[in-house]
Formats: C-alpha cells, structure tokens, sequence
C-alpha cells in the first residue's frame, strides 16, 4: 500500500474564510449528540447560540437511549432535535444528521460537539476555517496544548495519545489526539459511510479518510471540564479506561480492514476535499 503522508498540526487562522458567502441558507451543521445531558444540555446550547451566527450554522441534537429530559429541554431552543432508542454516540450522531440533512439540503460539512460542555464554541470556526481552506476533515486537538491536561484524567490523556498512534499506525498518518471536536465535509462522510455506532465512531473516520486519501489537518482545540451529569467515557476509572480503549482498538482494526478494502474497488473521494493535502507540511 502507497505510504500516505503524515498529518501536521496547523494553528487556525480565525477570519480568513467567509463561512456562508453571503447564503441566507446554513451550510455547516453542528452535530451534538447526547445521552442524559439534562443537567446540562440548556448552559451547552444557551453558550453555542450565543457565540454562531445562526444564518450560517444549522444545530442538530442526536438524543440517544436518554431516560431523562433531555430531548425535551433541547427542544425548547432553536435547533433540530433527533431521538433513537438506540444507545451509542454514533447512533445519537447518525441521527441528527439525518434529521439535519432532512431540514437542511445546503449542508456541506458537519461539525460534530461535545453536550456535556467540554468543547468551547469559540473552536467552531476555527474548524470550518480550515475546511475553507480545502481540508476534508479537521480535527480539534486537545493534547497539543498542556492546559488542557488539567481538564482531562491522566488516564484520558494516556489514552488519546496512544488512541490517536493506533489510528497513525493503520492508516499511515500520525494524529496526536482521538479528538471528538471535528469537522468533516459532508461529501467524504457519506463516502466513508461510518459503522462503528459506538466506541469506534472517532476512531473510524479518522483511519478513513487517511487511507482514501481525504486532506486532513488538526488544529489546536480547548478542553473544557464537564458542566453536569454522568461521565460515559473520559473521567473514568483505569479499568473502566482499558476496557473503552480495548473497543476502540478493535474498532480501528475493523476499520482499517473495511477501508483497505474499498481502496480495492477503487472508491473515490471527492475532488475538493483532496487538494489541500499538498499544503499539510509533510
């Protein structure tokens, strides 16, 4: 297989890329999925819409399996609301798109936030600057910057790293960090069509659009402290740590197998999304 080139970590340049040019229509959709983020699914969205402009952003909420009033409380903001009985991040995400790409045909890209507040709203359009820049997905990492190491176990952070070696690894990029915080344009997500609907939905698109060739990038992302509610993944003990990154692992495995073979039959990647590969520093 043709050695693809690393990827390298480039800081966001805030303003250098209209969003919208000027369309009345959204055209980059933020995904958030969630699972009983009553405690805190208000204060993430009150934050989000304050800080987008809502003429050039479409939110979508993935509610997934949630027992609580999360779907109700989300529902009282200005953003599409999905619900799923099945339980898995992939799934809440899966869903909020559909129901987002219903409302909305001019979405492009999505960008895909935390509901438990630890992503800064203030990255978004570091994200979609860099996709304005020709890159197909653009990852937020947050263990490049040391401060965010406070926010996050040690565990956590042990396990990102060598998360994001794992996916280097099998795809032939180097990525610092299994980042949630991204953006991914819509053309090469329906054409990596993700499977892993749960601890492998990261890791998945990230080996992806490695091996077909997409332009990926990261920038620098902040990691905040979690507003309310239970941790699922993060924040947990080491064994409850090892048995996650032992799924993910696997589900990186399956993934480099499935992509391996799409690359045999010649499955192709949309032409906009490659171009920015040559500008990556590797």
């Amino acid at each position: 297989m043709t050695q693809l080139p690393k990827t390298t970590p480039i800081e966001p340049r805030p303003g250098s890329h209209e969003l919208n040019g000027g369309s009345e229509e959204p055209r980059i959709g933020i995904i958030i999925p969630a699972c009983n983020e009553e405690a805190c699914i208000a204060r993430v969205l009150e934050e989000l819409l304050t800080v987008i402009e809502p003429r050039k952003y479409a939110v979508a909420v993935g509610v997934n399996d949630s027992s609580d009033q999360t779907a109700a409380i989300a529902r009282g903001y200005p953003v599409v609301v999905a619900e799923t009985s099945r339980r898995g991040y992939g799934f809440g995400c899966q869903e909020a798109i559909d129901a987002l790409t219903r409302a909305n045909s001019s979405i492009t890209a999505y960008v895909f936030f935390a509901a438990d507040g630890a992503s800064d709203p203030h990255d978004v359009r570091n994200l979609v600057t860099a996709h304005g820049q020709g890159y197909g997905m653009v990852l937020g990492a947050r263990t490049t910057r040391l401060c965010n190491w406070r926010m996050m176990s040690f565990s956590h952070v042990v396990a990102n790293i060598a998360l994001g070696a794992w996916a280097g690894l099998l795809s032939g990029r180097w990525f610092k960090d299994l980042a949630p915080l991204r953006l991914i344009d819509r053309q090469l997500f329906e054409a990596m069509a993700p499977r892993e609907m749960t601890f492998g939905w990261t890791i998945e698109p990230q080996i992806g659009a490695a091996m077909l060739g997409a332009s990926v990038c990261e920038i620098t992302a902040t990691e905040r402290r979690r507003l309310g509610g239970q941790q699922k993944v993060s924040g947990v003990n080491w064994r409850r740590t090892f048995s996650i990154g032992c799924r993910i692992v696997a589900a990186g495995w399956r993934a480099r197998i499935r992509f391996a073979r799409l690359l045999r039959k010649r499955i192709t990647v949309p032409q906009r999304v490659l171009h920015a590969q040559s500008q990556s520093g590797a």
